[in-house]
């Protein structure tokens, strides 16, 4: 009964690993995040800029619908809060990254230094080496609107410094961004989909 039980949850686990890989864009080695970053422009039509709640994205009947949204960043250690227009499904050249973190904290689990180390590698390879990256910081819906926007600024700033304090990649190549809750890949309804939704979303600039 204990092996069928192991198995069984190594079967799930396998699944769920899939899945992130295949519906959400989910990035562990550097050859696959240097592939999906420097691959062709992948165009999606829209309807237009959307007023209604998030989760019409989760429909895959309807045409995606560009948003008006909070994010975060900043300039000269300032915090900056600007609206910017993006589409419900992100597309192009972009991947998402698994990074864990301690809970209400922006410090690194170092267990997550593993795929850091792949995109270090990846941004330093001759393919990418002259690109910009976006490196955006989402999180799940617990907690205020703007204390996650700030968390997942700071998310994505500990993953730059990481990049350049320990992999030496150009400081002047990342540009960091909070979406906060803004843009969940799932709804916020069970302890799977907020772990899912809590990811940094690395976006090649053009």
């Amino acid at each position: 009964m204990k092996r069928i039980i192991i198995l069984t949850a190594g079967v799930m686990f396998l699944c769920w690993s899939v899945s992130l890989a295949e519906d959400f864009n989910f990035e562990t080695t550097s050859e696959g995040i240097i592939q999906k970053l420097t691959g062709a422009e992948k165009g999606m039509k829209t309807r237009g800029i959307g007023t209604d709640k998030w989760e019409s994205a989760f429909d895959p009947d309807k045409a995606p619908v560009n948003r008006a949204i909070r994010v975060m960043r900043k300039d000269k250690d300032q915090e900056v809060w600007e609206t910017i227009v993006t589409p419900e499904k992100r597309t192009g050249r972009f991947i998402n990254l698994e990074i864990e973190f301690d809970v209400n904290s922006y410090a690194i689990r170092p267990d997550s230094f593993s795929v850091l180390n792949e995109l270090a590698k990846a941004l330093n390879d001759p393919r990418l080496k002259d690109k910009a990256v976006f490196l955006n910081g989402h999180t799940d819906s617990d907690g205020a609107e703007d204390y996650n926007l700030r968390l997942s600024m700071n998310r994505a700033s500990a993953v730059k410094h990481y990049l350049i304090i320990n992999r030496s990649v150009a400081s002047n190549r990342l540009i960091v961004y909070g979406y906060g809750e803004s843009m969940p890949l799932k709804p916020n309804i069970s302890v799977a989909n907020k772990q899912l939704n809590r990811r940094v979303e690395i976006v090649a600039s053009d």
